[in-house]
This record gives C-alpha cells, sequence and structure tokens, in this order.
C-alpha cells in the first residue's frame, strides 16, 4: 500500500515539477494558456480593425470613439470596461491602430495598462 502511495506521488511530483530537463506539465500548460489568449486578443483586435475599417469606407472619416461605431461592447476589455483607441496615418502604409486597455484595475496611467496595435486592412 504504501509503495503505491509512493509511485503514485512520484507521478504527481513529475508532472508538476519536470522531467529532469525536460518542460513541466505545468509549464506546457501554462505556456497553452498565453497561446490562447494571445490568440483570442489577436482575433478581438482583428475584430475592432475590420469595424473600424467598414466605418472608414462607409463614412469617409475615422470614428473618433467606440460610440461612432455603434456596436456595444465590441471594444471591451478582457476585463469588462470599454478601450480607448487612436490612429497613426502615414500613406502610403496602412493606418496603424492603437488600442489602450486601463487594464485590471480600470484606471489609465498606471503600470498595469496594456496597449495592442494593429493595421486596417483597407
Amino acid at each position: 500500500m504504501i509503495l503505491a502511495v509512493l509511485i503514485v506521488l512520484a507521478i504527481v511530483l513529475f508532472l508538476l515539477f519536470g522531467n529532469m530537463g525536460g518542460t513541466s506539465y505545468m509549464g506546457q500548460v501554462k505556456q497553452t494558456r498565453d497561446q490562447g489568449r494571445e490568440t483570442a486578443r489577436q482575433m478581438q483586435t482583428g475584430q475592432m480593425s475590420l469595424l473600424i475599417a467598414m466605418y472608414r469606407q462607409t463614412n469617409r472619416k475615422l470614428p473618433a470613439t467606440p460610440a461612432d461605431l455603434e456596436s456595444p461592447g465590441a471594444f471591451n476589455d478582457p476585463w469588462g470596461k470599454e478601450m480607448t483607441f487612436s490612429f497613426v496615418e502615414s500613406p502610403p502604409q496602412p493606418t496603424t491602430v492603437k488600442y489602450q486597455s486601463a487594464g485590471p484595475d480600470g484606471e489609465f496611467k498606471t503600470a498595469d495598462d496594456v496597449e495592442y496595435t494593429d493595421k486596417l486592412p483597407y
């Protein structure tokens, strides 16, 4: 019985803390989670950029605020707060949009602020 418990404990420790120089199971889980979050952020940013590009094509100008786009919630950050955005236009290069999020604390100009950049598709 004690031998079975020791074997199970060894397996658990092996999965949690590594395999003699390789990546641990928990390290792989963290890496996969981080990659998933980055992919989700890229998808969300791409969708927001597409909304902005469609607005510009329809109205022949860039929106001033997320409210101009009439898409409630489309510009919310992962913490549920509305993000702001600004543009950098340098023809003939595509317009760059910079998204700013106040981060988890909900206040701008603090250490946890997050910025994303993307290029408008057209």
